[in-house]
């Protein structure tokens, strides 16, 4: 546009004519606006250049000429970019990142990613087009995010995956992972090793880990990453700092506490003595618990059911702590983030001399200083699954 621009007000400057208007008083600014003129389709006829020398009228017939067929082209492309958005962009994709899902997961390592100064291009799939991440991932991370099914044919098909330099599936559903994983493998078998698929169920996971899929992919649990820093980088001091065998009250036994008890049985042997597992279902998960890995024979368990923040629970946890005799060690990790901050608190108050570790979804300014007034450790879990990811993945 500009070259064209400047053909046709230089033609006019060095003394060419049309002979539908005279613009033999017009300065440069005039000039520009009847040039200007060219590109508004059905706009302004100046008739046919005369006069000024040969290669002014030649300029002069650029700028009629090509003015209109850019703004042709500028339409047909906006039309285009209407019809099929990001068509264009993928077909320029290479050595670029897939991501299936939006969720946290999938924002805490292109957070990480970016962080690091990779300019790899990202592309997010997600079903949900009403995400509340896609934004984020489009305007600060400059993620292409596309509204579909992992799964589907239809969708692989457009993601370029035999270019891609690697594939994370970080969706919320174990099985669509599994399965939008073999048929990455299958459409691009390159990508073996170089393919990420979380599954959150620890059974789940144990009971596919003969296939395929787990042989060429790398398969993970979040909760296992945090659960993992949590106890190499925390607990243990802990333990090795206080000389009696520990009391370790578990609030919320779901997958991240059921994945923290089972870290402490691989890395804090005979640290402790008893365990007390809390939750509404804490009896049904510490079935699911013995199945498999099982407690270990080496400590006390015992199991609460109820509402964490009920007395009669607190209750329990007091008798349990005076027969025990040492200061306890809490873990609150149920699914609530505001519930989980009031037990925390509660557990500092009711017990003064006691470690409580307070575990949030994401990072939220208001629980991090409310828990450092209380003497509280606050981690995020996006924290620390960052911490805990491979180096090998960015």
């Amino acid at each position: 546009m500009a070259l064209v621009v400047v053909a046709g007000v230089t033609a006019l400057s060095v003394g060419v004519e049309v002979t539908e208007r005279d613009l033999s008083g017009e300065g440069v600014a005039g000039r520009l606006y009847y040039v200007l003129g060219l590109f508004v389709l059905g706009g302004l006829d100046l008739g046919t250049p005369v006069g000024g020398p040969a290669f002014g009228r030649a300029l002069l017939w650029i700028a009629y000429f090509g003015a209109p067929l850019i703004t042709a082209s500028t339409l047909v492309e906006a039309a285009i970019r209407l019809v099929d958005p990001l068509g264009r962009k993928m077909k320029a994709l290479d050595q670029h990142v897939v991501l299936g899902g939006a969720g946290r997961l999938t924002m805490v390592y292109v957070k990480k990613l970016r962080e690091r100064g990779v300019r790899r291009s990202i592309v997010v799939v997600e079903r949900d087009a009403s995400h509340p991440a896609i934004p984020e991932l489009r305007d600060v991370y400059r993620a292409s995010v596309i509204i579909g099914d992992l799964t589907h044919d239809e969708v692989l098909s457009g993601l370029r995956l035999e270019r891609a330099h690697r594939v994370l599936l970080l969706t919320g559903d174990d099985f669509a992972n599994l399965d939008a994983a073999a048929k990455v493998l299958r459409r691009a078998p390159k990508l073996a090793g170089r393919l990420v698929v979380h599954v959150s169920r620890l059974r789940m996971m144990r009971e596919t880990a003969g296939s395929a899929v787990a042989r060429d992919a790398e398969i993970f649990n979040g909760h296992e990453f945090a659960a993992t820093k949590l106890v190499d980088d925390h607990l243990q001091s802990r333990f090795h700092d206080t000389p009696e065998s520990d009391l370790v009250v578990l609030i919320g036994f779901g997958r991240f506490g059921q994945t923290v008890l089972r870290q402490l049985q691989d890395k804090a042997v005979r640290k402790f003595d008893e365990v007390v597992t809390i939750d509404e279902r804490a009896s049904e998960m510490a079935r699911v618990f013995s199945d498999h890995p099982g407690f270990a024979q080496w400590y006390r368990h015992s199991v609460l059911d109820g509402d964490i923040l009920d007395p009669e629970v607190w209750a329990g946890i007091t008798d349990r702590i005076e027969r025990s005799g040492s200061a306890p060690v809490f873990v609150v990790g149920s699914g609530d983030d505001g519930t989980n901050l009031q037990a925390a608190l509660m557990a500092r108050r009711r017990y003064p001399d006691a470690y409580v570790i307070l575990r949030s979804f994401r990072l939220s300014p208001f629980t991090d200083e409310v828990a450092r007034e209380a003497g509280v450790e606050a981690f995020h879990l996006g924290g620390l699954i960052a911490n805990g990811m491979p180096e090998r993945w960015l």
